[in-house]
């Protein structure tokens, strides 16, 4: 019994630090482009309920796998002081979550693989973040939104 519990405690250790793993958005940025994958930018707060119910969002089984596949996962913590070099520029954690459009917590963005925001259109506004939670259905079409390359064209309020 003992061993079980041990074995389901790693494979979920396991699972978690699969998708968590690409915590640095430095080191994201340059997978990114190594990979020509997208990077999804999970912008949250240690305090926020929000931010941590999203985690488990994140954590189910078929996001992480679809998240794994197609993007490089990037977690910044929009409150924190850690120093992050994007675009040139000097910023913390928390004035790097401002300049990337975010207003609460959880927020998404998506950079293409050179870095730069990608820009997307929600019920006819021109926006750069996605903020707050999102359960795992939507979630998903969130995710196919940005994987499918459906931002360049296709407004998001007629997919979510």
């Amino acid at each position: 019994m003992k061993t079980r519990i041990f074995s389901l405690l790693v494979l979920a250790m396991l699972a978690i630090s699969t998708l968590s793993a690409q915590t640095s958005f430095q080191s994201g940025l340059e997978k990114a482009k190594t990979s020509n994958k997208k990077v999804l930018v999970n912008i949250y707060s240690d305090s926020d309920t929000w931010s941590q119910k999203m985690d488990a969002v994140y954590s189910t089984g078929s996001i992480m796998n679809y998240i794994n596949e197609n993007f490089v996962y990037v977690k910044l913590n929009g409150a924190g002081s850690d120093l992050i070099n994007y675009n040139g520029k000097g910023y913390t954690s928390a004035s790097l979550a401002k300049f990337l459009g975010a207003t609460g917590y959880p927020s998404h963005v998506f950079l293409a693989p050179d870095g730069t925001v990608l820009k997307f259109t929600y019920n006819g506004e021109s926006m750069s973040v996605f903020s707050g939670y999102v359960d795992a259905p939507e979630f998903e079409k969130l995710l196919k939104y940005f994987a499918e390359n459906k931002y360049q064209n296709t407004d998001l309020g007629k997919v979510l």
